[in-house]
């Protein structure tokens, strides 16, 4: 007899291809959403339960799904009969996230100066290094929350920093909302006037101003009033590139409306810090 929850992801992979014969999904987004519900059900599995049925149902709906009169892709089931299987046999390998996050915490409660190097490195790389792990839906949240959790402020800028292909909170993970999130952890950081980690995540979100994929999700999360004169100068700088990049009148036409948006999220930021700057300080923590 089934789990529960192997029944509900059953269940789940029905009303998929529900969706997909009222044309709610496309082919595409079928294949990704079978694999998050796997996924889903992989980090919950029971072990009474035959996985192997779940592989050939799923396939079997994707066979339901491909005729002539609804995707007309018949390379569909292959196609997500070969990533379910692979999704296992990288399973079988005795990775997974909860057990390389439980390991790292354990490490990092030690003090253990590697740990935050390596988890630098998995939120740098995680997702060509561990794409098995970091493929479904938030899959990402642990690893980030874990790098907020002991103030490790050069995992979080990691995660988001566009220079990475490998970055584990890029701006398409887990359907746009893996990196705002990550900002958010970064900001709550930099929102500490006292601790050594907020001068560094207010260094981070400044510095991440000057990405066109981080820009104005950056700056509006930074706390300009915790922000001393070099930063305030290095957010001049960063601002300043955004106007030449925009260029003259002339040819602003072909300038995005998020480039734009941007441009003014960043000087917006830049006066409030200014402003900032000339009232009464509580402490001077954050003139280092």
């Amino acid at each position: 007899m089934s789990s529960p929850r192997y029944t509900e992801t059953v269940e789940a992979v029905s009303e998929l291809r529900d969706r997909c014969r009222r044309s709610e999904l496309t082919a595409e987004q079928f294949t990704v959403e079978v694999t998050d519900v796997f996924y889903d059900y992989l980090a919950d599995e029971d072990p009474r339960d035959d996985v192997m049925s779940l592989v050939d149902y799923c396939v079997t709906v994707a066979e339901s799904v491909c005729d002539l009169d609804l995707f007309a892709d018949r390379v569909l089931p292959q196609r997500l009969d070969h990533q379910l299987r692979w999704i296992l046999d990288q399973q079988s390998d005795g990775q997974s996230l909860t057990h390389l996050v439980r390991r790292l915490r354990a490490r990092l409660e030690e003090g253990d100066v590697d740990a935050r190097t390596e988890l630098v490195e998995l939120c740098q790389r995680g997702y060509e290094t561990h794409q098995e792990l970091f493929s479904a839906v938030d899959s990402e949240r642990e690893i980030v929350e874990l790098a907020h959790e002991f103030g490790v402020v050069a995992a979080l800028d990691a995660a988001v920093r566009p220079t990475s292909a490998g970055r584990v909170a890029g701006e398409e993970k887990s359907r746009g909302m893996a990196l705002p999130r990550a900002l958010d952890l970064l900001a709550h950081l930099a929102n500490d006037p006292m601790h050594e980690w907020g001068m560094a995540a207010r260094d981070s979100l400044v510095d991440l101003c000057g990405y066109a994929e981080t820009a104005g999700q950056s700056a509006i999360r930074i706390p300009v009033h915790l922000l001393n004169e070099r930063q305030r100068s290095r957010l001049y700088e960063i601002y300043s590139q955004h106007e030449e990049a925009i260029g003259p009148e002339i040819v602003r036409i072909f300038i995005s409306e998020q480039q734009l948006r941007d441009r003014e999220i960043i000087r917006s930021a830049l006066w409030q810090a200014n402003d900032a700057a000339r009232l009464p300080r509580a402490s001077n923590a954050t003139t280092s």
